[in-house]
């Protein structure tokens, strides 16, 4: 029989569970949301998602992926256009965050058909699980170009020898409508 635990111990125990809760609240509160309310993700909240990006574990610990924010409105109307994943929504979210990764960081010739994808995917975890813990919501837009657009992407979001592999767009939830909305639809 053991004896049950000093009320310290039974403090921290207490407390070591409520932050367990949270992160499994986060992780169920995590879902892709192409809606949008309007309002811009300040630059702070911005900063956050860049220095998470950095502290996201990588392949062999390369870190050689790499975010370009993007939130000008004709930037993502061109993005719209050109990701497959991104048409009819992406234009609407306040920021959209490109994932790039540096090809000379992956050394073997077969690296490059999946690590950076991995190391990026990785990334993308974060931020769905960050987004929600600063209230914001978020969707994963697949690294896929049109293959006629590519040079036009390349043109616009140039990152030379580096190879995309997707993009996150972030915003604020759109506030949920009145009751008597929902009740004339």
């Amino acid at each position: 029989m053991t004896n049950p635990p000093d009320p310290y111990q039974q403090r921290y125990l207490e407390h070591q569970e409520r932050k367990r809760q949270t992160l499994i609240g986060l992780l169920y509160e995590r879902h892709s949301e192409r809606v949008f309310d309007d309002l811009p993700v300040p630059q702070e909240i911005i900063a956050e998602f860049k220095q998470a990006a950095r502290q996201a574990p990588s392949s062999c610990n390369r870190q050689a992926v790499t975010s370009m924010v993007v939130t000008g409105r004709d930037s993502k109307e061109v993005l719209g256009g050109l990701m497959v994943g991104g048409v009819g929504w992406i234009h609407r979210a306040p920021a959209v965050l490109l994932l790039f990764a540096d090809g000379a960081a992956y050394k073997a010739g077969d690296e490059v058909e999946y690590m950076p994808y991995l190391d990026a995917g990785v990334i993308v975890g974060q931020w769905g699980v960050l987004a929600p813990a600063l209230g914001l919501v978020g969707c994963y837009v697949n690294p896929n170009i049109r293959s006629h657009s590519r040079s036009l992407f390349d043109q616009y979001f140039e990152h030379p020898s580096h190879i995309f592999c997707g993009a996150y767009a972030i915003g604020y939830p759109r506030p949920t409508p009145p009751a008597w909305v929902m009740e004339t639809s």
